[in-house]
């Protein structure tokens, strides 16, 4: 027995010596994250402890604000610094305002601005997604709760792996909006962004939900806990709004106005700002609807600006000019954007400004006291009169891909090509199925929700490279299924859902890239979040 003992306790040491050394080789590796969209988190640090001494607005929320705010702006204005400390929403809220703490101080603004979805609404942190951010300052270790770290601890040998293979064979080097370079020193996104790149200028997969049931109630403690927090310190604060894309919100006036009362009522702190106002016009957004363009963050800082200085200065409007946004073509029959929850050829919602979180969706690029550009507005303008171009023919495309599955697919017109929309009987029995390149000589370009519904017998899919975008739900009803191969230079290629694409696929399922890209999946701002199911050929 006694020997029995002394061997487990033997087995315990030496497991506890090799996490020791594997902890301690992990930590002292040169970072191999810094490139990367999550790298930037350091960098906000750093400038919010930068301002330790000094007074500043600190705007806290998800990618929406480090999209949305114009950091130079706010301090020409308001004649105070801004830190933008928002960043990606899959790492959670709370842990924004977790890092916070302790650089509160008499004096200081702070702005709650986290996106109207479940996931930032809630005690949500992502283990993984933290190490990869502190990979470029361990102090932000010290910030994370006790209740977390469970969490930390689960994802480490994740991030450790990740880690010691970019080390070995090169750490990823992104190349667009998500990567680090797309970051100027105030953490804003500088990353040029002319119009939306969504097909039908809003994310039709991820709509703005704005019902009381995506707020969990530990997450309304939890914030406001934070709130008596900063006040102790002596410093204000306030709650507005991300910018919202008007076709994306699922309610109507009625809806929209009973949720922001619901915030009203449950958080400690005030509402600066109509949400209305925030609800903005699709052509202001990139490529989700919490992302705006350059113009838009124009638009949405502007608006900011004009709610602070009717809270902490003289309420004297502010003067900044704001480019129109680009006309989408879904709008409503007038050619203006769609008011939320309303179908086209709906009559929109009157026009007003904020009246205690009662007003209405305002013209598109105007904000009380704020001139619109006149350039730009000119060109939505002449587009409405001018008569429509003659269509230019689309060429044939070349066949650079294989074809030979082409006739078990159904598909639809999608864009410029086709999408694939579900498998023929003689294809439901097959063990592996390649997408094509061409289906009757039109290029394939997407993979439509539950394509492989009814698949029993699918174990493996083959994705060329011509497929740049796949929808949710997309692998659904395949439970055999257990390889997708993907041909692809960069997880960027291919736009997908940024959460739930594989919740509903058997959990042996993997995902495998080229090995020349596997980094650039990992680092993806979307393919990211599925790093478990991806691997290298």
């Amino acid at each position: 027995m006694n020997k029995t003992f002394k061997a487990i306790v033997a087995v315990c040491l030496a497991l506890l010596l090799g996490m020791t050394i594997v902890f301690a080789s992990v930590l002292i590796l040169p970072s191999q994250f810094d490139h990367l969209y999550l790298g930037e988190l350091a960098d906000k640090y750093a400038r919010l402890r930068s301002f330790d001494d000094e007074n500043k607005i600190v705007i806290i929320g998800g990618s929406s604000v480090a999209f949305g705010i114009k950091s130079p702006m706010i301090e020409q204005n308001l004649g105070i610094p801004a830190v933008n400390f928002g960043l990606y929403g899959p790492l959670g809220t709370a842990i924004m305002m977790d890092l916070t703490r302790g650089h509160i101080h008499e004096g200081d603004i702070v702005v709650l601005a986290p996106e109207t979805d479940h996931q930032t609404m809630s005690m949500y942190f992502n283990g993984e997604g933290m190490w990869n951010c502190c990979d470029s300052d361990f102090t932000m270790l010290f910030k994370i709760r006790p209740h977390d770290w469970g969490e930390m601890l689960g994802s480490f040998w994740t991030y450790a792996q990740k880690k010691f293979q970019f080390y070995l064979y090169g750490k990823p080097n992104p190349d667009g909006v998500y990567d680090h370079d797309s970051f100027d020193e105030y953490g804003d996104i500088i990353f040029t962004r002319t119009q939306p790149i969504m097909d039908e200028w809003y994310d039709t997969e991820v709509l703005v939900d704005l019902t009381p049931d995506i707020v969990d109630q530990d997450y309304i403690d939890y914030v406001n806990d934070y709130i008596d927090y900063c006040e102790r310190q002596g410093a204000q604060v306030f709650f507005s709004w991300p910018p919202m894309n008007a076709l994306a919100v699922q309610q109507d006036l009625d809806g929209i106005l009973a949720y922001a009362t619901f915030i009203r009522e449950n958080f400690h702190c005030q509402i600066i700002s109509d949400i209305t106002d925030y609800i903005m016009a699709p052509g202001y957004f990139y490529d989700t609807n919490y992302h705006v363009t350059d113009r838009g963050v124009i638009e949405h800082t502007a608006r900011l600006i004009q709610d602070l200085q009717d809270f902490i200065g003289d309420g004297s409007l502010v003067n900044i000019e704001i480019p129109a946004p680009p006309v989408a073509e879904n709008a409503g029959v007038s050619g203006e954007p769609l008011a939320p929850g309303m179908a086209p050829g709906a009559m929109p919602l009157p026009q007003g400004r904020n009246s205690a979180n009662v007003g209405m969706l305002p013209p598109p690029g105007m904000v009380p006291g704020v001139m619109p550009d006149a350039n730009d507005g000119s060109d939505a303008a002449a587009a409405e009169t001018e008569a429509d171009p003659e269509p230019t023919p689309v060429p044939t495309p070349e066949a650079v891909g294989s074809s030979r599955d082409a006739q078990y697919f159904t598909y639809e017109a999608f864009n410029e090509g086709l999408m694939i929309t579900g498998v023929n009987d003689d294809g439901k029995a097959l063990s592996e199925l390649e997408i094509p390149w061409l289906i009757d000589g039109q290029k394939v370009v997407a993979i439509g929700q539950n394509a492989f519904d009814g698949c029993d017998e699918l174990r493996v899919i083959r994705i060329q490279s011509n497929i740049s975008r796949i929808m949710q739900s997309a692998f659904d009803g395949a439970p055999r299924l257990t390889e997708i191969h993907i041909d692809n230079d960069a997880g960027a290629n291919i736009l997908i859902p940024g959460t739930g694409l594989f919740d509903n696929t058997p959990g042996r399922l993997k995902v495998y890239v080229p090995k020349s890209s596997f980094g650039s999946f990992l680092a993806d701002y979307f393919w990211g979040n599925y790093n478990d199911r991806l691997e290298s050929e």
